[in-house]
């Protein structure tokens, strides 16, 4: 079981540089993936961004989408993990900390390619979590 982060499953969706390392992650069979509900939001923005900006063509945009919306990944509400993000709230954005609190949740690692999200204080009152930063 992991969590994976939006910038994981963008960078896997759209077969960007660091997609195999993200995929030798998730490749093992008994890795699950688990995200809080707003991976699809997240994911969305940022195909409409890389198409807007001319990155991506709308037709691939929409074929990542799709496969988005086809992805096995159990999403959890977040309205659970308040508290806990609401606890990450000094070193991460609530969006990150939405990640970090289920992966806490659930006491498994976290796959993210987000530098920043990666590098933010693992103390007694920040989180525990093990963060897999992808490079």
């Amino acid at each position: 079981m992991i969590v994976a982060d939006a910038s994981a499953i963008l960078e896997w969706l759209l077969g960007m540089p660091l997609a195999g390392a993200v995929a030798e992650r998730f490749a093992d069979a008994d890795q699950t993936l688990h995200a809080p509900h707003l991976l699809g939001v997240e994911v969305a923005q940022v195909v409409r961004r890389h198409v807007a900006s001319g990155e991506i063509s709308a037709a691939r945009g929409g074929e990542a989408i799709a496969d988005l919306a086809d992805l096995d990944v159990a999403h959890h509400p977040h309205e659970p993990l308040l508290p806990a993000m609401w606890r990450l709230r000094a070193n991460l954005t609530m969006y990150d900390a939405a990640y970090v609190a289920l992966a806490e949740a659930l006491d498994c690692p976290l796959v993210t390619l987000d530098a920043r999200m990666a590098g933010a204080p693992a103390t007694a009152n920040r989180h525990r979590v093990t963060i897999d930063l992808v490079r």
